[in-house]
């Protein structure tokens, strides 16, 4: 009687460890219905890089890179575009997402881009070239830990078109892995069309939140194919 016990209590064990492990694995194949109600994973594009429907913090989930170089957290609703989404086997990725929550709110997008270099690239290249596309021409602030070192920086930057006028608050950096040849370049833009009512946000905890997402990315290990280098 105990061991039919033991090996009911195994087998059942087995059994919940294996669907949990189906159920973070096929995210993209379920049913709507059966997701969280978020735009994350109410997009049938998007939900293809969402990893598990359990937040790994209020208001955001796993998102993990097709290239499978590394997961960050993703705003739960945000969502992204196949048209802008590039990927070259498992050393380049780029792909921009953007929340629009209510006509009240003022709108913003993320542009990321992964790269996986064959052989070591020194940071301050890259940096210059962020630098660049940003039309940037300040320092970056620093901030390392055991697993990588992130530059980043902000700039503000005014357009006029006609006779409307929008100013862009800019928020980008470099995240790069300590121990391989892999690198991330996070810009994050949010607009404001009433730069003279000062906007309606707080531009010090859009950093906060800007620079809790680039902590939270980890690379992965891993190793390319000779084609890929």
């Amino acid at each position: 009687m105990k061991k039919s016990l033991c090996l009911f209590v195994s087998v059942l064990i087995i059994l919940i460890i294996g669907g949990c492990g189906l159920m973070e694995k096929d995210v993209a194949e379920m049913d709507p219905k059966d997701l969280p109600d978020v735009r994350a994973f109410q997009d049938d594009f998007t939900r293809e890089f969402m990893t598990s429907i359990e937040p790994v913090e209020d208001g955001y989930y796993e998102f993990e890179s097709k290239t499978g170089g590394y997961t960050m957290k993703f705003p739960e609703n945000a969502t992204m575009s196949n048209k802008y989404y590039e990927r070259k086997q498992k050393n380049f990725e780029r792909l921009r997402y953007a929340e629009n929550e209510s006509k009240t709110s003022n709108a913003y997008v993320a542009i990321v881009t992964y790269d996986h270099f064959s052989e070591e690239r020194e940071t301050k290249r890259s940096l210059n070239l962020l630098s660049k596309s940003e039309n940037y021409n300040g320092d970056y602030k620093e901030f390392k830990n055991n697993e990588s070192t992130i530059h980043f920086a902000t700039s503000k930057e005014t357009i006029t078109s006609g006779n409307k006028q929008a100013t862009w608050f800019n928020f980008f950096g470099l995240i790069s892995s300590n121990s391989s040849n892999q690198s991330l370049e996070y810009r994050y833009s949010v607009q404001c069309d009433s730069p003279a009512n000062n906007c309606s946000f707080d531009l010090n905890t859009i950093e906060e939140d800007v620079l809790d997402i680039m902590r939270s990315v980890k690379f992965n290990n891993i190793e390319l194919k000779e084609e890929e280098n």
